[in-house]
């Protein structure tokens, strides 16, 4: 006998399918269709094992790209710092050579 689902959605009934009777064979609903194969516990283990290692490892490869990136960024900033230290270091020798000299004339 089928079992009634009811669509949350529209609130209309649909029926489902009744599973397969092995004396008739295939229903004609499910003629031209694969049967999908179970997997054994061992079988999506190793399956589950293989996807986190791919995800491990594709985190692996973002988080180095990103620290490069930071690397990279954090060169960038000090050689900037340097730059910025090293005019306002030659400014101010100019502004005491100045001083200086005015201190001289005095």
């Amino acid at each position: 006998m089928p079992v009634l689902r009811r669509d949350i959605s529209t609130g209309i009934q649909k029926g489902k399918v009744p599973a397969e009777n092995p004396e008739k064979g295939p229903s004609s609903s499910q003629e031209g269709q694969k049967r999908r194969r179970t997997s054994q516990d061992g079988d999506a283990d190793t399956t589950m094992q293989n996807q986190l290692i791919e995800v491990l490892e594709r985190n692996s490869r973002m988080l180095k790209a990103q620290l490069e990136a930071q690397n990279v960024n954090n060169q960038l900033d000090r050689e900037q710092r340097k730059d910025h230290a090293d005019g306002l270091l030659s400014v101010l020798n100019k502004v005491a050579d100045a001083l200086g000299r005015i201190a001289d004339k005095l």
